[in-house]
């Protein structure tokens, strides 16, 4: 396997749910998968809205939006054009955060298309 290889079992199953769950809002952006990461893109800016980092115990999710959008946001560790580009992030750490990382995801989709 060459894709999302520090997941778990349990940290795909998340990102499954994730991915279906983005899918039945019919929005128009797409979802793809590398090695360390999976990413939301939006065909009318070009660019991604949302990457989501899965790893053995969390998925971390990168988003546009600012980090005072909503108190479970936290400001991106990453520094430079990076944090410029995704300046919150997410931890999604059960099932219970899986709706709220959907809300984030389509929130920086929203937010994304209103820069654009």
């Amino acid at each position: 396997m060459d894709k999302l290889i520090t997941s778990s079992p349990t940290t795909l199953r998340w990102l499954s749910t994730i991915k279906a769950k983005v899918k039945e809002k019919n929005l128009s952006f797409k979802y793809s998968e590398a090695k360390y990461y999976a990413s939301f893109w939006s065909p009318k800016t070009k660019r991604n809205i949302a990457y989501l980092q899965p790893q053995q115990t969390q998925i971390r999710l990168f988003t546009r939006l600012a980090p005072s959008f909503n108190s479970a946001l936290q400001t991106t560790p990453s520094s430079s054009k990076w944090a410029d580009m995704y300046p919150s992030i997410f931890k999604v750490r059960s099932e219970d955060s899986i709706n709220k990382a959907i809300e984030f995801i389509i929130s920086s989709y929203e937010e994304d298309s209103h820069e654009y």
